[in-house]
């Protein structure tokens, strides 16, 4: 889990008479009644109590803020964990805060990091009621920051403001340190951090958030618009590969040339076709798909080219085909790798004619159509074998673009689920259908051998079978539930020699970058010298005896 990755509306929830932070009872209160009281107490108690007073309470809502994302999520690092509570800070409306600099060295127990925030509440706060002030004033987030921190790392982390909007400066910023890099100048701040016991108490109220059974308040909740939902999840892309197919796709939609879309099944293909028509000056004509890999040769030809009456068993009247119903629109040619040797010279003619000859006529037609081509195949390795012709691939493949699989973007994983979730809140009729936090690590931990639309066949399931419109981890498919929940490892049968899963950890990594052994080895942090003797090693150990049936062990690794 990454701290981007937070969206408020996952983790709180909201109803009439409770607002809830996974088990934590959130107050909504407008700023100027917080400028009011801290007018009040600055009356009552003095600047520096109020500040003391302040400070204290900002460091127990950031150890609570802590606490519940350590309970909620698995987190990727240290520094995603501490970035998440600065992300929860802006999602909670104190301010947009930014992390300029962060510096987490657990063995030496040192930290340092610096932060900006804009548009601090604390600060117009303060001069909403007390006006300009000689001194910083986000009191409460400086405590925030110390809190959370703290929490995280288990030793003492302070913050001081540096700059303020209060005092004049264009933005509100601080720096933290673990306490011994302060070092004497912290002094003269640390009274105002002094609590009592605040750590203690965050530790009972965890356990008693953890104790309670989870309690569902949302309610009804608008859905998006019509617009937003017929949104291709294209939009949803986050991932560096796919953002430069989608930077593709824009470029070549304005023009009519040729495109082969290559990928593994479910990745998308489709999906992108229909985004280059949408995006094309074709987008007002017909969008049209046919799986090649579907049909008979036969069946193939007269769907494609259309027949005339009479020439052959059943062809009682005239049809059109695919080529001519698609004028002015565009044709999806699916699985255009399993096509016959026969079909695949009729294809050229019409690639490099633009006419088509409709089955049992002589007269050609012209057509007005771009034509799309997607396979999942290999094209140049069939034209090797002459299994594909060489100027037919070349002929499509005028602009290929790759469709790389989902298990190679895993930042798409989570904002596509969130997609289909809305698509099946609103497909099913339960409009406040959403994920639960601890969905997350599941979702992000299965490698998706079937794309994106294994996917979303998991969250249409998952929705199926969710209950008050919560999806949980035990309503995914078992191989994702089961998978993530029991671990490679979970068995004392799992329990095998280093050596072994590490030749099945090296072929699981080869399988996913298509073999590519300069790839595997920069994953794996070797040279491809010691990665071809490692393979070597393998190729012996599977002739050996231990490899036969009677003894062979389920892999760790999706091998």
């Amino acid at each position: 889990m990454k701290a981007s990755d937070l969206k408020l509306d996952e983790i709180v929830e909201f109803s009439e008479g409770c607002i809830n932070l996974q088990g934590r009872r959130l107050v909504l209160s407008d700023i100027h009644t917080l400028a009011q009281f801290r007018k009040d107490l600055v009356d009552m108690l003095g600047p520096d109590h109020t500040r003391r007073f302040l400070t204290r309470y900002g460091y127990f809502w950031g150890q609570a803020d802590a606490a519940a994302m350590k309970r909620i999520y698995t987190w990727n690092s240290m520094s995603e964990l501490i970035r998440a509570g600065f992300r929860l800070c802006s999602l909670e409306g104190a301010a947009r805060t930014v992390v300029k600099k962060l510096d987490i060295d657990q063995s030496e127990n040192k930290f340092y990091m610096e932060i900006v925030w804009h548009r601090s509440a604390e600060s117009e706060e303060q001069m909403t009621e007390l006006g300009k002030s000689d001194e910083s004033s986000c009191w409460k987030l400086v405590g925030y920051a110390s809190g959370y921190a703290s929490y995280c790392l288990g030793q003492d982390i302070f913050f001081v403001e540096s700059k303020c909007r209060s005092k004049g400066d264009r933005i509100c910023s601080a720096v933290g340190m673990d306490r011994a890099s302060w070092g004497d100048p912290f002094k003269e701040h640390f009274m105002f951090f002094q609590q009592a016991e605040i750590n203690s108490k965050i530790q009972y109220l965890t356990k008693e958030i953890q104790r309670k059974k989870r309690q569902i308040y949302r309610q009804n909740k608008k859905i998006e618009q019509l617009e937003q939902r017929k949104r291709p999840y294209m939009s949803e892309i986050r991932s560096k590969a796919f953002q430069q197919v989608y930077d593709m796709a824009q470029r070549v939609a304005r023009y009519d040339s040729l495109v082969l879309i290559t990928g593994e099944s479910g990745s998308g293909k489709e999906v992108l076709a229909r985004f280059i028509h949408n995006h094309s000056k074709r987008a007002k004509g017909p969008f049209l798909a046919v799986n090649c890999s579907s049909l008979s040769e036969t069946l193939l030809e007269s769907e494609l080219f259309g027949h005339v009456k009479g020439a052959f068993t059943g062809a009682i009247r005239d049809r059109v085909g695919l080529f001519e119903q698609a004028k002015k629109g565009t044709l999806l040619l699916d699985e255009i790798g399993d096509i016959s040797s026969a079909m695949q010279v009729k294809l050229l003619r019409v690639l490099q004619e633009s006419e088509i000859l409709r089955v049992g006529e002589s007269q050609p037609h012209k057509i007005d159509a771009r034509i799309i081509c997607a396979t999942n195949r290999n094209l140049p390795e069939m034209v090797e074998k002459n299994q594909f012709r060489e100027d037919l691939y070349y002929r499509v493949g005028v602009i290929e673009i790759d469709m790389p699989p989902l298990r190679d973007r895993r930042e798409d994983i989570i904002p596509l689920s969130r997609y289909f979730v809305n698509q099946f809140a609103h497909k099913l009729g339960t409009p406040n259908l959403k994920l639960d936090a601890s969905c997350m690590d599941y979702l992000l931990s299965y490698s998706w051998p079937g794309n994106i639309r294994e996917l979303e066949n998991a969250i249409e399931r998952a929705a199926v079978f969710s209950k008050n419109g919560l999806i949980l981890p035990e309503h995914f498919p078992p191989n994702i539930y089961n998978r993530q929940s029991m671990g490679p490892f979970s068995s004392a049968e799992s329990l095998r020699p280093l050596e072994e899963i590490e030749g099945e950890y090296i072929q699981y990594v080869l399988k996913s970058v298509h073999g590519s052994r300069s790839k595997a080895a920069d994953i794996l942090g070797i040279s491809p010298a010691t990665l071809w003797r490692k393979l070597k090693k393998i190729d012996v150990q599977k002739s050996s005896p231990m490899d036969s049936p009677s003894v062979r062990r389920s892999p760790a690794f999706p091998v």
